[in-house]
Formats: structure tokens, C-alpha cells, sequence
């Protein structure tokens, strides 16, 4: 039965190793550590970053602690994922800096996709500095007992996604009877997207347009858009269309998607407009760590 459970464990940690790497490269390997990196100093080198590369630990009865270690490129956010398997529980794993904790997780609590064949836990590890930095990643078995066995993968955490939403009703402009160099404003729509789940939770605006039809059509048309977080700023298009509009917003911005989205256009014609059918089109960035780990 001992042999059995460990066969098993060894088939599970093989397992998760696959399913982080749907599409391994022909270059991808998969290195056995049995043992002997059970402090920093001893610490297995990892390398560089790579997605295409992983782990299969062998942790003796005799240690209680793994380690290894590795670079990471500016601006790169990963994680760390840990294969798991019911005979691994009592285990903990944490990600470190060169000085300090950045992150660490503790079975079974914080194990996920606990009811699946693939359970594992994740890590998070993040290099914003301006340079290429060493990071760690440390296991030990806490109360776990005997030989222990568990796959270590890198993985990206930021994705990108896209979508587009329609907001209901039609904004109406009276027309610039006064002449106003300065234009005047339609009234105002409403979208809320704070429920939406086709949007990723906390995922950053990268790009936003926005299109709608105007009747009659007129030139000298500005699209305009308020985020709720900012209710005093309205974003102009950075180009004069009665169909469409483009912004300067991005990911420097940090704009959520899920929140309401009020839309306006400002004519210069005299004439009275009306918009319909406004869409707003969203690109987006979102870090899986509050997905639980799944793409959306």
C-alpha cells in the first residue's frame, strides 16, 4: 500500500506538471531534484524565467525544506504552481525576495481546484523594480510525513481580454443654437458593468472606443466618456467622429472595467442629434491571482 501511495504521488505530480503546460515547447524539460537543497545556500538553481521548464521534487524523509531559486526580468509577474496530492498535506510554500516574504500559502487551506484530479497551490512573485532580480521559492513539509513528491512550475499571471458592451436608451443633444465655441453637450447614458461576469474581477482598462449612430449625422462630433471612479473627469476622443471614438486611457490609468460607464457626445452643429445604439469596446489586463488562477 506504501508503494502504491507513492507511485500515485509521483503520477499526480507528472500529471500537474502537464496540465500547467498544454502546449510544452520541443526544448521543455522536466528536471528531478531527489534531495539536498534544503537551505539557500544549497539551493537548486532554477535559471532564468521560463514557462517551458519545470520541477519534479523528491523530498526525502529525512529533509524537511527545499529551495530554489531564480531569476526573474523587470516588470514580470509570475507564479509559482505547486502540484498537490492528499499525501503532501500539513505542506507550506512561500516565494521570497533576496529580503524579504512576498508571498506563501498553506495546505490543505489554501489548496485549489481541491475537488478535481489536479488540485495545486500557487504563489505569487512579482519583480516591478527597474532590473533583472534573484527570487526564491521555499517548500517545507510541516506535517506532512515521509517522502514527498510535487511538480514546480512558472507561469505568466498578467493576461489580456476583450470585450464589448451596449448601453440602452439614446442620448439627445439640443444643438449649438448659441454658436458656443466650446460645443454642446447630449445628455448622458449609463452602462453598469460592476456584476458583469464576463469580466475578469479587477481587470485594467488597455484600450477603450467607443461607437453609436447619430441622426442625422453632423461633423465636428467628440465621443466622451466617465469612468464612476473618477466622476469629475470626462475622457474626450482624442478625434472629432460622429461614428466612433478612441481615448487616451491605459494600463498606466489602472481603471477597472466592472464599474459604470457614462457616455456623452458634444456637437458644434446648431441642428438637434440624436446617438443610438452606443457600444463601448474594451481591451483589457488582468492578473489571474484574482481569478483563482483561471483565464477567463
Amino acid at each position: 500500500m506504501k508503494r502504491f501511495k507513492k507511485m500515485m504521488a509521483i503520477m499526480m505530480a507528472m500529471l500537474c506538471m502537464f496540465a500547467a503546460f498544454p502546449a510544452v515547447e520541443a526544448d521543455a524539460a522536466t528536471v528531478t531534484v531527489n534531495g539536498g537543497c534544503t537551505t539557500r545556500a544549497t539551493a537548486y538553481n532554477w535559471g532564468s524565467y521560463s514557462i517551458t521548464n519545470s520541477i519534479l521534487v523528491v523530498l526525502p524523509e529525512s529533509e524537511d525544506d527545499f529551495w530554489a531559486k531564480f531569476t526573474l526580468p523587470r516588470d514580470k509577474q509570475i507564479y509559482i504552481r505547486c502540484s498537490y496530492s492528499t499525501e503532501n498535506e500539513g505542506m507550506y510554500i512561500e516565494t521570497r525576495s533576496e529580503t524579504r516574504l512576498l508571498d506563501e500559502k498553506f495546505s490543505p487551506e489554501d489548496v485549489l481546484d481541491a475537488d478535481t484530479i489536479l488540485p495545486f497551490m500557487a504563489v505569487n512573485c512579482d519583480n516591478l523594480t527597474s532590473s533583472t532580480q534573484t527570487f526564491y521559492v521555499h517548500a517545507n513539509r510541516g506535517t506532512a510525513a515521509g517522502t514527498l513528491y510535487f511538480t514546480l512550475s512558472m507561469n505568466e499571471r498578467i493576461k489580456s481580454g476583450r470585450g464589448t458592451f451596449s448601453f440602452s436608451g439614446t442620448a439627445s443633444n439640443p444643438g449649438n443654437s448659441s454658436i458656443n465655441p466650446a460645443g454642446v453637450d447630449s445628455s448622458v447614458l449609463s452602462l453598469n458593468l460592476t456584476r458583469n461576469t464576463d469580466i475578469p474581477p479587477a481587470a485594467i482598462v488597455k484600450r477603450v472606443s467607443t461607437s453609436g449612430t447619430q441622426s442625422p449625422r453632423q461633423g465636428n462630433v467628440h465621443h466622451m466618456i466617465m469612468p464612476a471612479t473618477q466622476p469629475s473627469i470626462w475622457y474626450t476622443s482624442i478625434y472629432t467622429d460622429n461614428a466612433s471614438g478612441d481615448y487616451n486611457i491605459d494600463t498606466s490609468d489602472d481603471i477597472e472595467v466592472r464599474q459604470i460607464w457614462q457616455f456623452k457626445y458634444n456637437a458644434m452643429s446648431t441642428a438637434k442629434s440624436t446617438m443610438s445604439r452606443v457600444t463601448l469596446k474594451f481591451e483589457w489586463e488582468y492578473d489571474i491571482a484574482n481569478t483563482g488562477y483561471k483565464t477567463y
